[in-house]
């Protein structure tokens, strides 16, 4: 690569990370983090596993499929950010399992499964498993996610030994990490219900995994890689690899003041 090509790409990462900060800010201005969403789960005695609806509406009846041939019982809960809630209605509807649906009024970004995740632990679930939209799995990939779970932990399968992602700080099954992604991931319920995880700044509501893994961390709980396997469907529309820049500046804001700082 020459260096006007590293100085371009460069320049391309600023660019898409104060993007999505932008973004960001102007998604969440005026939405109250303290707000309750009341919701009703549907499946006594089964597992939720929330997900966030956006673009990529077309693979909701797939994704809902693998949930039902999962070797556990399952429940589905979608934080619907999409602007299609007939769509997403129908794919609930036609399910095989219960699906709890909260379409948004606002996209609030993948920050919203934490609000999903609080009503959960409300109403006596203690672990939640997440997973994202662009993901394939197999039927035993959540009972492995429960399976390798222990209580006061974070773990899911895109798991690293530092907050920048890279091939050479991938953490194999079992071994601790600091990062852990939230697509593919299972963890207790009961770190929802601390309000000073939603102080995080609305500017970095979009790197909700980060804020999470650091705020874990700091109240005790273990954080590892998980033997469960996901397989990423690159559409064009994920945002992971694009944020590098942004996730640098909020692991500088963290270093500097915490996961408990002032909410701005």
């Amino acid at each position: 690569m020459t260096a006007m090509a590293r100085i371009r790409d460069g320049l391309a990462w600023r660019v898409d990370g104060a993007r999505a900060i932008a973004r960001s800010v102007w998604r969440t201005a005026g939405f109250d983090r303290a707000q309750r969403v009341p919701l009703t789960f549907r499946g006594e005695g089964r597992v939720p596993v929330i997900l966030c609806t956006w673009r990529r509406l077309e693979r909701l009846p797939r994704t809902l499929e693998m949930l039902a041939a999962q070797d556990v019982p399952v429940q589905a809960m979608i934080w619907d950010n999409s602007t299609d809630p007939v769509t997403v209605a129908k794919a609930a509807a036609d399910a095989c399992i219960p699906v709890t649906v909260h379409h948004s009024r606002r996209n609030i970004g993948g920050f919203a499964r934490f609000y999903a995740a609080r009503e959960a632990a409300e109403a006596g679930y203690e672990t939640v498993v997440f997973i994202d939209d662009d993901m394939d799995f197999g039927p035993d990939t959540v009972g492995n996610l429960l399976r390798a779970h222990r209580p006061r932990s974070l773990s899911g399968w895109f798991a690293f030994s530092q907050f920048l992602v890279s091939q050479e700080t991938w953490v194999p099954p079992g071994e601790p990490a600091v990062y852990v992604g939230t697509g593919g991931m299972v963890t207790d319920s009961a770190v929802f219900t601390d309000p000073r995880l939603f102080a995080c700044p609305r500017r970095y509501w979009f790197l909700e995994d980060v804020w999470l893994s650091c705020f874990a961390r700091q109240i005790g709980y273990d954080l590892f890689a998980s033997p469960a396997r996901f397989t990423e469907v690159l559409d064009g529309v994920n945002q992971s690899l694009s944020l590098g820049w942004a996730r640098r500046r909020l692991v500088r804001y963290l270093e500097r003041n915490g996961p408990q700082a002032k909410p701005a």
